[in-house]
């Protein structure tokens, strides 16, 4: 994954992030005063029975990694960045039914990213720290069924069934999907003590890993899938060494990916075999020791290799499949058991068992955990209701940037109404400045309507603010093309409105002013900038905003817009 990412929202992001923790604090100290007051210190004494070391193992892990993965969500380029790096990317190539099931959560991710973001870090954080805090209660159950169900989520929409779509789909690369071994772990914690005592468990957490194995080995023998070729686990390979994992790790990776190409058959026929044997070890249950360290040993290679540690680049939301397979093969490894507690009230003949009293920091754990999970995500929820904001344009551009005041170029070309029009006759009001094609049907028309409206919203002060469009068409570029896309798009009731025009070699010599171009295709519609320019009173530059003209953001564009505006009046 690309190292970076759009960090404009990062302020914003902390921000709400912050108040939310504020209130987490007060809401729980005030809810543990009570319990504890009501609880007293007081009661009959329980039965505690110690967790079977492979579901502790388990548990402690899952729990680990639902706070990393909150953490993660919780980078600086999180909010702007997860749509459109990591889901629009293989959402574009999705099959139809999988594309109507996640498009309408990245559009509401894309308008409201602070909001979504803020909910998915809690729901992650909660359920990480409730998981931690234990317990085999109907409560603790219910949270390993909401990790469940949240991670079933995460797979479909955030993992895109684990990318099982892609024709390169790669075991190597994380696929069937980590959220998918997160379901799994969430589900073997809701068997009872008994069965992983009994080992069953144990053996159903070697044999997932086993049977993900077996599905890369498949994965990884398609003809379609094109890692036979010699750019194929080349690819890969380079890719995660230069995906913003550290020099020294990096290294390793890049020295394998430039040996590859010269054995490319007999490498990734190795990799199908390895997988195939080893996952149908695991499956079956044969040599249940071996077989866990060689699993443990193949997905080390494949979190170093293909996946790159899952965490580096600045938009990875979790560690990959690699670690968790890792921990699952852990948490089913043959550990000594201790003897579980029978369903009468005596408890177990077992030296570990110990009588004790509830604690007071489980309590408080359990509260903090739980309002993490439930009451944060709710607050910040709210902001998902709400109208988009200009938070949404922010996120998508990358927002308005500041820049040095220097004077505007002095060019003239012809207005809409046929007279000559020159930047300097917009002298002592904000203008706008902006390229249209006025053959253009989509986003042009979008973009001007934009700015139209973001003026408009200024109210009485809309007059104080000019909009400059310049047509860069070299055919369609009379007087009477710029005053019919004016007339057509209602815009001739805007008297700040002007779409100017000229010869070829006029707005050539504006566009090199502004140091821009345009691309003039054989067929299909010319590619010219989207950037609107803002200058001053006195004809200095201001700002520039790079408007990507999306049709589900143009509240949020207007928003940006007329803020900017408002700040400059």
């Amino acid at each position: 994954m690309a190292p970076g990412g759009n960090t404009a929202l990062a302020g914003a992001l902390y921000s709400v992030l912050l108040w939310q923790l504020a209130l987490l604090l007060v809401v729980s100290g005030a809810v543990v005063t009570v319990v504890l007051r009501r609880r007293g210190t007081t009661g009959p004494p329980g039965w505690v029975v110690p967790e079977p070391t492979g579901r502790r193992v388990l548990r402690i892990s899952l729990g680990a990694l639902w706070i990393v993965d909150g953490l993660l969500q919780a980078q600086p380029a999180m909010p702007a960045s997860f749509v459109p790096e990591t889901i629009a990317p293989g959402l574009a190539a999705a099959p139809d039914w999988l594309f109507a099931v996640v498009d309408p959560f990245s559009r509401l991710w894309l308008q409201h990213p602070v909001a979504a973001d803020a909910v998915t870090v809690w729901i992650q954080v909660g359920l990480g720290l409730a998981i931690l805090v234990g317990g085999s209660g109907r409560l603790a159950r219910s949270v390993l069924v909401a990790s469940a169900a949240w991670a079933a989520f995460v797979w479909v929409v955030g993992e895109l069934v684990g990318g099982l779509t892609d024709p390169q789909a790669s075991w190597l690369t994380g696929a069937p999907g980590a959220a998918l071994l997160y379901v799994v772990a969430s589900l073997l914690l809701l068997l009872p003590a008994g069965a992983w005592v009994g080992g069953v468990a144990g053996r159903w957490a070697r044999g997932a890993v086993g049977a993900t194995f077996v599905l890369g080995a498949v994965l990884q023998a398609l003809p379609r899938a094109g890692y036979w070729s010699p750019t194929g686990l080349f690819t890969i390979l380079s890719g995660t060494a230069v995906g913003g994992v550290p020099a020294p790790v990096a290294a390793p990776i890049q020295a394998a990916a430039t040996a590859v190409p010269t054995h490319a058959g007999l490498s990734n026929a190795v990799l199908v075999a390895v997988l195939a044997v080893v996952g149908a070890g695991l499956v079956l249950g044969a040599f249940p020791r071996a077989m866990s360290v060689a699993g443990i040993v193949i997905c080390l290679f494949g979190w170093w290799f293909g996946q790159g540690f899952g965490v580096f680049g600045g938009t990875g939301t979790d560690p990959n499949s690699g670690l968790v397979s890792i921990l699952l093969l852990l948490s089913g490894w043959p550990w000594p058991q201790v003897a579980t507690a029978s369903s009468s009230d005596e408890p177990p003949v077992d030296d570990a068992t110990e009588r004790t009293r509830p604690r007071s920091r489980h309590v408080i754990a359990g509260v903090l955990a739980l309002s993490c999970l439930i009451l944060l995500p709710l607050v910040a929820g709210v902001g998902l209701l709400g109208p988009q904001s200009a938070q949404a344009a922010v996120g998508d551009s990358g927002g308005v940037v500041e820049v040095a005041p220097t004077a505007a170029p002095d060019f003239v070309l012809t207005g809409q109404d046929g007279r000559p029009l020159a930047m300097r006759d917009l002298r002592g009001q904000l203008t706008l400045v902006v390229f249209l094609d006025p053959e253009c049907f989509d986003s042009c028309p979008l973009l001007a309507n934009q700015l139209a409206a973001a003026v408009r919203a200024l109210g009485p002060d809309s007059g104080s603010v000019s909009i400059l469009a310049v047509d860069v068409n070299p055919v369609f570029n009379t007087v009477a093309d710029v005053a019919t896309f004016t007339r057509e798009h209602g815009l001739d009731d805007l008297p700040g409105w002007h779409f100017a025009t000229g010869s070829t070699a006029q707005v050539g010599a504006v566009l090199a002013a502004f140091g821009e171009g345009v691309s003039v295709p054989d067929v299909g519609m010319i590619g010219h900038p989207q950037t609107v320019y803002l200058f001053g009173r006195d004809g200095s530059e201001l700002s520039v905003l790079n408007d990507t003209a999306n049709d589900d953001l143009t509240e949020g564009y207007v928003a940006l817009i007329t803020g900017e505006l408002r700040a400059h009046l």
